[in-house]
């Protein structure tokens, strides 16, 4: 191939209006939120499964949709993080996406003539203890989440939030309270439980019976968990303990909020200063595990790829974002605003 010639181009189409991507030359949708013949499945979140009748994703997370779906009406193709499946003259490979425990990544090498295409689904390069580190492949295209896909969005550091987390933990407790944390039941839980452990080892916890559920699912992979009992405030006590809830128990008049006790949030969009009076908390701590904005700008370095779709989020603002630095971008939604450079 010339040096100034262009490599060949894997297709994509999408679906509106939710700007699904699908590779025609696979017959394969990427993460769909309707169900479909033959899909990729990037990790084990609700909002990223349906019942498809084939689903492609890593024996980690077939393991996890097993254990929470339960998905009897799908067939599975799978293989470990790591690994690789040849299909119809493409290969198709499992790169971990570091999001949450058996998280991948999709990609795709067109064998004819070495087309390369990554799919990232939902990820982060930051590591984490209850995720698998972020591995990283060059390709042509790639499409890529782009949640935190503004400027603003730049996640402190993580031993730092942990360190507040803790803290905050700490002084509850001396208080004679106890501190309740609202995060997703499936690897945010596990995140916050494995570094609030590894910060302050002398904490006990107790964990809602979805966290314990998930908690030990993950467990099942090969992740090592300190002890827990189930919260249930009718057969035990949680003096003396840290909680950990789903977010969807931890609002308005159904909080059934325990007395004595602080509710912390722990998201992402924390970042934002309002975000405690947003989510009707004592406190928010910004742990993501979304790729932050310069996360997602050292993901493009790192693939150098020629083109980039952008999917979720600041979707044509990051793409904007990546054309002022000379990346051909655009977001899978399209209605890109064009940029006019009168050389000004």
């Amino acid at each position: 191939m010339e040096a100034d010639e262009q490599p060949p181009d894997l297709f994509v189409e999408t679906e509106a209006p939710h700007g699904q991507p699908y590779l025609p030359e696979l017959d394969l949708w990427l993460d769909p939120r309707r169900s479909k013949e033959f899909a990729f499945v990037s990790h084990a979140h609700s909002d990223h499964f349906a019942p498809h009748r084939l689903i492609l994703c890593s024996s980690e997370t077939r393991k996890i949709l097993r254990g929470r779906f339960g998905a009897k009406r799908s067939e599975f193709l799978d293989a470990p993080l790591g690994g690789f499946l040849d299909l119809n003259g493409f290969r198709l490979r499992f790169l971990s996406a570091g999001h949450i425990a058996g998280s991948a990544q999709l990609h795709v090498e067109r064998l004819s003539d070495g087309a390369t295409l990554v799919y990232t689904g939902d990820f982060k390069l930051r590591p984490g203890l209850s995720s698998e580190p972020t591995e990283i492949r060059p390709a042509d295209t790639v499409i890529m989440e782009t949640t935190f896909g503004l400027p603003r969005f730049r996640m402190p550091p993580t031993e730092e939030v942990i360190a507040s987390i803790a803290t905050f933990s700490r002084e509850t407790l001396a208080a004679g309270e106890i501190p309740i944390f609202l995060c997703y039941s499936l690897g945010k839980a596990q995140e916050l439980l494995m570094s609030l452990h590894a910060q302050a080892p002398e904490l006990a916890f107790q964990l809602h019976p979805s966290v314990a559920k998930m908690t030990k699912l993950v467990a099942t992979l090969g992740y090592q968990f300190p002890p827990f009992t189930e919260f249930d405030p009718g057969k035990r006590s949680p003096s003396g303990h840290v909680v950990i809830r789903p977010p969807s128990m931890g609002r308005g008049k159904a909080t059934h909020r325990l007395p004595n006790s602080r509710v912390a949030m722990v998201t992402g969009w924390a970042i934002d200063a309002s975000a405690r009076y947003r989510y009707r908390a004592d406190q928010a701590f910004p742990l993501s595990d979304h790729a932050d904005f310069d996360d997602l700008l050292a993901y493009v370095e790192k693939t150098s790829p020629k083109k980039v779709i952008t999917l979720h989020g600041y979707t044509r603002e990051f793409a904007a974002v990546l054309r002022s630095r000379g990346v051909d971008a655009w977001s899978i939604s399209g209605n890109d605003q064009i940029e006019l450079n009168l050389g000004l």
